[in-house]
Parts: C-alpha cells; structure tokens; sequence
C-alpha cells in the first residue's frame, strides 16, 4: 500500500530552466542597450561559458555530488558558510559569474568589465522568481488527503529552500530533504532513507516523482521505491532507468495510484 508520495523539485513542481533561459535574455537585451551584439549568441555563449567555467570551481566535485549546476552557481546566495564547501563557493562565486560574461562578451569582441559586474548582478537579483506548472496545485490538492507529501531535491540548502519558500508551496509538505544540507545527493540512497525516516514510512511504501531519469528514477530503484518520470521535455527517458510510470502532467500519474491503492 502507498502511503507517502516524494517529489522532485526544479522541473518537477516549478519550472527551471525555462525561467534560467528567460532570464538570460533579459541580460542579454540590457548589454545590447550599450553594444551592437548578436542576442542569440550572446545567451548560447553565457550557458556554455558558465558549464565550462563551473568545472573550475574549487568544490567542483561537491557540487556534482549534491547535484547544483552551473546555472544555479549564477544566482545562488551561498548563504550556509558554517558548510565548508559552501563557504569555498561563496567566496568564489562573484568572480565566477562575471567571468562569464567577460567571456561570452569577449566571443564578440567585446571588453567592458563594468558592463560584466552589472549583467553578473543583474541576473543573480532577477532569477528569483519561482513559478509553479500549472497543475501542481491541483494534484497537490487530490494527494493530500490521502498521502504524506515530501520533498527530496538536490542542490545547496539555501537557493533550495528559497524556492521552496518562493514557489508557495513549502507548507503542503510533511518533510523535505536537499541534498546539501545532508551531505547526500540523488541518486544516493542515503537520502531516500532520510526521506522515508522523516515521514515514518517505508521505501516500498512511496513512489518518487521527478524529471531525472538519473537522479530521480535510478534513485528510486535503488531505494526500492516505485517511479514516476515526468516528461517535460528536457531530458530524455533512459533505458536503463524504467520509471514504474511516465507523464507529460503530474495529473496522468493520479488513475495509476488509484489502481495501487
């Protein structure tokens, strides 16, 4: 019998990358109000200039293995210092993001370190909004009656629970584990444990719903927890990692649990 339902976060309940994309482009028209540029090559070469110079990080290894990524170092606070490696990141991150645009800019033949500090800045105060899909209220809606809620998702305690918080959606939840604050990130099973000790309940008894076929359903059924891949159109199924069950909408997942219950 289910008795709890885990869930991803970023792309999961609240958009992520889109919102990322969006904002890079905001940056991108504010630097065409000073220089002639190519927009779409601006922010095709600001994402890849962060995934290459994020592999510089001094805690590179850390972030891989609690799961933030190059786009979140763009506009993470890094506010938990009492962390080691959060306090090596903090320390590391403004020079980080302007280098960014130094060297997207620069693929243009552009040289402004004023312009850099000013886009760098620009895009970590206006990343921070945190839209929900559009369903999720009402799924949220059905399950609660009837199931624990939680949340399990990687990335750095702060920026995660800031979304949490922003999105609306934190009080809907018995529990929620980040990766970051237990020093274990998906796919690891150790945070899958975490989960299931918070809300009292076994692993066979949950299923996890997320948008990584890596994280999340490998995770799953290592936990020995049943999946559902939400399908959103970022990342491919993996054939090694069958999900007990794929979706477009979190709503196609609620005819399958009533057939579990």
């Amino acid at each position: 019998m289910i008795r709890a339902i885990l869930f991803d976060l970023d792309e999961t309940l609240i958009l992520d990358h889109p919102v990322s994309v969006h904002t890079l482009w905001n940056c991108a028209y504010y630097a065409a109000s000073w220089y002639s540029l190519d927009l779409e090559a601006l922010v095709e070469a600001a994402g890849n200039q962060a995934m290459r110079l994020w592999k510089t990080s001094p805690v590179y290894g850390y972030t891989q293995r609690i799961g933030h990524s190059a786009g979140e170092g763009l506009w993470a606070r890094y506010a938990d210092t009492k962390i080691p490696e959060i306090a090596r990141l903090h320390e590391w991150a403004k020079s980080y993001r302007v280098a960014v645009w130094r060297d997207a800019l620069a693929e243009q033949g552009i040289a402004d370190e004023a312009l850099c500090e000013a886009l760098a800045d620009r895009f970590f105060n206006e990343r921070r909004v945190y839209p929900r899909y559009p369903e999720v209220d009402a799924l949220l809606e059905a399950l609660s009656p009837h199931y624990k809620l939680g949340i399990v998702t990687n990335g750095v305690p702060d920026l995660q629970q800031d979304k949490l918080e922003g999105c609306g959606l934190l009080h809907r939840f018995q529990a929620a584990v980040i990766s970051g604050t237990v020093n274990i990130g998906k796919p690891e099973r150790g945070i899958f444990e975490h989960i299931c000790k918070e809300l009292e309940v076994e692993p066979e008894a949950c299923v996890m719903v997320g948008d990584n076929p890596e994280r999340d359903v490998a995770g799953a059924l290592g936990a020995g927890m049943r999946s559902v891949l939400v399908n959103r159109g970022f990342k491919d199924p993996d054939p090694r990692y069958r999900a007990s069950l794929e979706v477009r909408n979190l709503l196609e997942m609620l005819p399958w649990l009533d057939t579990l219950a």
